[in-house]
């Protein structure tokens, strides 16, 4: 005799329970289908990108320097900028390391994007919602080599799908040196190269991982001055 006693169901003293399926696909060879199919169009879109110029067109410095090679004055750029081309070979890895340490410890692993960085730069744009600097390296320099307005969701987008082209067409080296280049260290010097001239009165190859700290904080305050506080806390 069987007793329906709620969501039990006793039959010969034994209790059996309705089984809970938690995860369970009606179709697996239609999710396989949908699954590739959604792979082909993710990887067309990939390589159909169009591949932005990196750094052709900006303008460099010229360093006047004298028989013994030190530098006696730096020109400015068309643009009114100090900024020296220097290699990334050239460029001191206690200086890259903290610059990675500091700006974007995940660089080597994203494909130019990071979700969890997008998810609170999302939040800060909302109105009321504090601005946040938590775009990555190859965000950064879509921001500043095509000069992207990044504090609206548009802009946003726009420098998501530029950072998307730059690491489809370009090496990591290569945007780590861009962005080594390009980002502002106050006033109206730039890269790393005028940089460590001005400051450090050395080349960018010689300098110390505290000098690379101070070269990413520098950065930090110029262009998320509300990070580069805590951070230097």
């Amino acid at each position: 005799m069987n007793k329906d006693c709620g969501d039990r169901i006793v039959d010969c003293g034994k209790v059996s329970r309705p089984r809970r399926h938690f995860f369970s696909i009606r179709n697996p060879r239609s999710a396989i289908r949908n699954l590739l199919l959604f792979c082909a169009v993710a990887a067309a879109i990939w390589l159909a990108l169009p591949k932005p110029l990196l750094l052709e067109g900006v303008s460099f410095s010229q360093c006047v320097r004298d028989r013994n090679g030190k530098v006696l004055r730096v020109t400015l750029t068309t643009d009114q900028k100090y900024r020296v081309w220097t290699s990334l070979a050239n460029i001191s890895p206690a200086l890259i390391g903290a610059t990675l340490q500091f700006e974007d410890k995940y660089y080597r692993y994203h494909p130019g994007v990071n979700p969890v960085a997008l998810m609170r730069a999302a939040i800060g744009l909302r109105p009321g919602g504090g601005h946040s600097g938590a775009s990555t390296i190859t965000m950064q320099v879509a921001r500043l080599r095509y000069h992207l307005p990044t504090r609206t969701f548009k802009g946003k987008f726009v420098q998501i799908v530029r950072a998307l082209e730059l690491e489809r067409h370009y090496s990591k080296s290569q945007i780590l040196e861009a962005y080594l280049n390009l980002a502002p260290y106050g006033r109206n010097i730039e890269g790393v190269g005028a940089a460590s001239q001005i400051y450090f009165g050395k080349t960018a190859a010689h300098l110390t991982r505290p000098a690379g700290i101070d070269f990413a904080l520098r950065h930090s305050a110029k262009s998320n001055p509300a990070r580069a506080v805590c951070r230097s806390r």
